[in-house]
C-alpha cells in the first residue's frame, strides 16, 4: 500500500468515526426527547434548589425539607410535562429510600425520628436511636400501597369494568334517553342522571365520562343534526352538561374519584374522631349535590341560549329530530334484547354492595372489604373473567400512583411539612381578618384554575390546607366536607381540569373562550349552593 492509499484510507476511517459520534449524540438527543427527560429539567431543577437551598431549623427537619422538594419537583413535573404519573412517584419513592428521607420508629422510645439518623447517637440524651435507617425507610416508602382507602378505589375501578363489560352502563344511558329525550333539556337530565347512577362503582370520572357517557352524548348530538359547523348550539349544551354532570357526579362520592380518598385519609390522621368514611361522605354531599343537579341542566340551557323563541319551522325540525333519538334509543335497546344473564348477576352484586355499604354500621364490615367481596362474588359467577381484572390497565396504575401519593403526603405530615405551609397559610388568613373556613374552601377551589389534573391538586393541596384549617381550629367536619367536594367541583372553570373535560371540549361544539365564562358562572353557582345549602345541611345534621 503506497502513502496515498494509506492517507486517504486514514481520512476515511476518521470520517466514519465522526459520523459514527454524530449518528449516536443524535440517537441519545432523540431518546431523551422520547422519554420528556428534557421536560423535566425544570422540576428537577426545583426539587434541588429546595432540597439544597432551604435550611433545616427548629420548624423543618433536613428530612421533611427532602420530601418537601421531591414532593413539590413532583407536582410540578404534573403541570409542566406528560410524563406518566406512575413513573414519577415510582422515581421519587426511590430517590426518598434511597437517601433515607422517611420518618422511622425509634424502638427504644416509640417515638418518631428521621431514618438518616438510625443507629446514630441522640445529641440531647446520647442515646442510640434503634431502628433500621436503610431497611425501615423501604418499608415506609410501601405503606400507602396497604390504604385501605386506595385499594376501595382499586375494587371500584374493576366493579365498573363489569358495568362496561357487560353493557350495563350503556342500557341505563339508553333507557333514560328514551325516558327523557323528548325535549333537549330532558336529553340534559338523562345524561346527569346517567353520571350520577353510574359513579358510585366508576371511579375513574375520565373512563366513566369519556368511555361511557360520552360516545352516548355524541350519538345524541349527531342524531339531532348537531355539529360544530352546523346547529351547535344543543350539541354544545349536551357536552357542556356531560362535562359538568362528570365533576358533580365525581364530588358526590367518595369513589367518584381516584383522589377523593387522599382528602379523607389525611383528615382522620389529622382528625381522629372525625370517623370520615364512604357513608360520611355521601349523606354529607347529597342535599348540596342534588340541589345543584336539579338546577345544572337548567342554567347550563339558560347560558347557551336554548330558551330562546323559536321559529315555528325550527320548531317542527326539532321535534323530528327528537323523535329521532328516541327511536334510536329504542332501536339501541331492542338489538341489545331483554337483560343478560351476566347484567343480572352484576345487579344483583352492586345491590348488594350497596346495601352492605349503607348498613356497615351495624355489620363493622369495612367498605373495601364490601368491593373486595363483590369482585370475588362476579369472578365466581362468571360474570367477569380474572384477564378483565388484569388487563385493567387504569386500576393498576391507580393503584400504583394513588398508594404512593398516599405514602408521601403521610410523611409530608409526619415530617412537619404540611403542619409548616398550614402555619405560613393560616398566618396570612389571620393577618387578613379573613374567616377560616370560607376562606380555606375558596381557595382551595380557585387553586384547581392552575392544574391541569385533579388528582394533582388534590394531592398538592389538600394536606396543607387541612393542616391550616387544624391551626386555625376551624370546624373539622365543615372543613374536610368543603375541601372533599371542592377537589372535583373546582374544576369546572377550565375545559383541561382533567380527562373527560378535555375529552368534551375536544369535539369543538364549544369555543375555548365560552366554555370558560360558562364555568365560572356555574364555579360561583357551585360556591354559592355549597356555602349555603351545603353548610345548612351539614348543621341540620350535626344536630340530629
Amino acid at each position: 500500500m503506497n502513502y496515498n492509499e494509506y492517507t486517504s484510507l486514514l481520512h476515511s476511517d476518521q470520517n466514519n468515526l465522526h459520523l459514527n459520534r454524530k449518528s449516536k449524540s443524535r440517537l441519545i438527543h432523540e431518546s431523551l426527547i422520547r422519554y420528556d427527560l428534557y421536560s423535566l429539567i425544570p422540576s428537577i431543577i426545583l426539587g434541588i434548589m429546595i432540597w439544597y437551598g432551604i435550611q433545616p431549623d427548629e420548624q423543618l427537619s433536613l428530612t421533611s425539607i427532602r420530601i418537601l422538594a421531591v414532593f413539590t419537583s413532583c407536582i410540578f413535573a404534573l403541570i409542566t410535562t406528560s410524563v406518566d404519573i406512575s413513573v414519577l412517584v415510582l422515581t421519587a419513592l426511590t430517590l426518598l429510600s434511597l437517601t433515607q428521607s422517611f420518618q422511622c420508629i425509634d424502638r427504644s422510645t416509640g417515638l418518631s425520628t428521621e431514618c438518616r439518623l438510625c443507629q446514630q447517637a441522640n445529641p440531647l440524651t446520647g442515646d442510640i436511636y434503634e431502628c433500621q435507617g436503610s431497611k425501615e425507610a423501604f418499608e415506609r416508602s410501601l405503606e400507602g400501597f396497604s390504604s385501605t382507602v386506595v385499594w376501595l378505589i382499586f375494587a371500584a375501578f374493576h366493579l365498573g369494568k363489569a358495568v362496561e363489560v357487560t353493557e350495563l352502563g350503556k342500557r341505563i344511558s339508553l333507557i333514560l334517553i328514551k325516558s327523557f329525550g323528548s325535549k333537549v333539556l330532558g336529553l340534559g337530565y338523562a345524561i346527569l342522571i346517567s353520571e350520577l347512577v353510574l359513579a358510585p362503582f366508576v371511579p375513574s370520572n375520565t373512563a366513566r365520562g369519556g368511555g361511557i357517557v360520552l360516545p352516548v352524548v355524541q350519538s345524541i348530538a349527531v342524531t339531532l343534526g348537531s355539529t360544530p359547523d352546523t346547529n351547535p348550539r344543543v350539541g354544545g349544551f349536551l357536552m357542556l352538561v356531560g362535562a359538568h354532570s362528570n365533576l358533580l357526579s365525581a364530588s358526590m362520592y367518595l369513589t367518584g374519584m381516584a383522589p377523593n380518598p387522599i382528602v379523607i385519609a389525611k383528615a382522620n390522621k389529622l382528625f381522629p374522631h372525625l370517623h370520615f368514611d364512604f357513608m360520611t361522605w355521601i349523606t354529607r354531599s347529597i342535599a348540596p349535590a342534588l340541589f345543584s343537579a336539579a338546577l345544572l341542566p337548567l342554567i347550563i340551557a339558560y347560558l347557551c341560549n336554548l330558551s330562546k323563541n323559536k321559529e315555528s319551522d325550527e320548531e317542527e325540525e326539532d321535534e323530528h329530530l327528537k323523535s329521532d333519538v328516541i327511536e334510536h334509543a329504542t332501536a339501541q335497546l331492542h338489538e341489545m334484547g331483554t337483560l343478560s344473564v351476566k347484567e343480572i348477576q352484576l345487579c344483583s352484586v352492586l345491590f348488594m354492595c350497596l346495601f352492605l355499604w349503607i348498613t356497615s354500621a351495624y355489620t363493622r364490615l369495612d367498605s373495601t372489604l364490601v368491593a373486595l367481596i363483590g369482585i370475588v362474588s362476579l369472578l365466581h359467577l362468571g360474570t367477569i373473567q380474572w384477564k378483565d381484572i388484569a388487563n385493567n390497565k387504569n386500576a393498576w396504575e391507580t393503584l400504583f400512583w394513588l398508594g404512593g401519593f398516599v405514602t408521601i403526603a403521610g410523611q409530608l405530615s409526619e415530617a412537619g411539612a404540611s403542619a409548616f405551609l398550614g402555619h405560613k397559610i393560616s398566618q396570612f388568613i389571620v393577618h387578613m381578618n379573613l374567616p377560616p373556613v370560607p376562606a380555606l374552601g375558596i381557595a382551595y377551589f380557585l387553586t384547581t384554575f392552575m392544574f391541569s389534573s385533579l388528582s394533582a391538586h388534590t394531592v398538592a393541596f389538600v394536606a396543607t390546607f387541612l393542616d391550616a384549617g387544624y391551626s386555625l381550629g376551624a370546624d373539622p367536619m365543615t372543613l374536610t366536607c368543603l375541601l372533599a367536594y371542592f377537589g372535583a367541583l373546582g374544576g369546572c372553570m377550565t375545559n383541561f381540569s382533567t380527562g373527560s373535560l378535555a375529552m368534551y371540549y375536544a369535539p369543538g361544539y364549544v369555543d375555548r373562550v365560552k366554555w370558560f365564562i360558562i364555568g365560572g358562572q356555574i364555579a360561583l353557582f357551585y360556591l354559592a349552593v355549597y356555602f349555603t345549602v351545603g353548610m345548612g345541611w351539614w348543621r341540620l345534621l350535626d344536630s340530629l
